[in-house]
């Protein structure tokens, strides 16, 4: 969805001013609005995304809100700077109704569609709860909807009201730096067990990012908040949104039982993080040879310790059988354990 909304802002812009220069060349005023742009088929590809992001998992909810958002705020941006005097109004209006009017319906048909199995089956999980719970006010809804409907309302008591204790319950505080990872396995092989060859091994799974990214990306995001709110780079902002519509809704249920592993839905922006400020590091293209190298050579030296953290915590990713002070070595904080 991301991605679809980046190429639709590339095309949006692109369609605004070729559309205002034809006005123009043929005379005729832009108007207090602009121009429409007609059919955005990257927008709508970006519905169906995320109507499957949904579909994954709830929380795609806030990335539909954040994303639109975002979409809204390229439009305005592109319509100010196209010289529209009615630039702000011309976007929400325009662009942003007509966007949530059309990819609101997209995403809930995509999301339901992915309901296809539930809805064909005459045995899931509350798949007959109407029929067994006839409505006097709600009947024109067909019985599939409605247990659909109530099924999910269970689902949502549920999870919000999850306050069971866990040893790797983690608060979303202690998310971006890794405080807490989540151990999905561990065992304790003794000399000749699974090919231990010493008195005490260690075999575990553990949920731990790579720190030379994730701690990286923790410091960088004081550099992408400085670059959007006071430089005005929309790159900033867009990845700044992802990171918002990942990360900060969990903070609203800092009671609930949740864990660091939650913070898979917004990985993919903590990496665009630190990329960001590593091209920041390595310099446009224009300028000087000794500049480009010695940002080259920081940005060269900071993935390069990006392999190596990878390659020393491979053993923890993957299970593999290692002495236990070597599983200790990899437990640079108390709350790893």
């Amino acid at each position: 969805a991301f991605g679809c909304l980046l190429i639709d802002r590339d095309v949006g812009r692109r369609r605004l001013g070729e559309r205002i220069a034809d006005r123009r060349e043929r005379g005729v005023g832009v108007g207090g609005f602009g121009p429409g742009l007609g059919v955005r088929w990257w927008r709508l590809a970006g519905a169906v995304c995320l109507g499957l992001t949904i579909g994954t998992k709830w929380s795609g909810l806030y990335f539909a809100v954040v994303f639109g958002l975002m979409a809204v705020c390229w439009d305005a941006s592109a319509r100010r700077s196209a010289g529209i005097r009615h630039w702000f109004a011309a976007a929400v209006l325009r662009d942003g109704l007509v966007a949530t009017v059309v990819m609101a319906p997209i995403a809930v048909v995509v999301y339901l569609v992915s309901w296809t199995g539930w809805f064909l089956s005459d045995n899931a999980y509350d798949r007959l709860w109407a029929a067994d719970h006839p409505s006097a006010h709600f009947g024109w809804i067909p019985d599939s909807l409605r247990s659909l409907w109530f099924y999910h309302s269970q689902m949502l008591e549920f999870h919000v009201n999850l306050t069971t204790t866990h040893p790797y319950m983690a608060n979303p505080w202690s998310w971006i730096v890794m405080g807490r990872p989540t151990a999905f396995h561990y065992q304790g092989p003794k000399l000749g067990e699974k090919g231990c060859p010493v008195a005490q091994c260690s075999e575990a799974i553990t949920a731990l990012g790579n720190p030379v990214i994730w701690w990286g990306a923790t410091l960088a995001i004081a550099v992408l908040l400085f670059q959007w709110a006071l430089r005005r780079d929309w790159r900033a902002g867009a990845v700044l949104a992802g990171l918002v519509a990942g990360y900060l809704p969990w903070f609203l249920f800092q009671e609930r039982t949740i864990f660091n592993f939650y913070s898979i839905a917004f990985t993919p922006w903590v990496v665009l993080t630190l990329t960001y400020v590593l091209g920041m590091v390595l310099g446009p293209v224009g300028q000087s040879e000794k500049r480009r190298k010695r940002g080259a050579l920081v940005t060269g030296a900071v993935l390069v310790l990006a392999v190596l953290a990878f390659w020393f915590f491979l053993p923890i990713y993957s299970a593999q059988v290692i002495p236990q002070p070597s599983w200790s070595n990899r437990m640079w904080l108390p709350s790893w354990i």
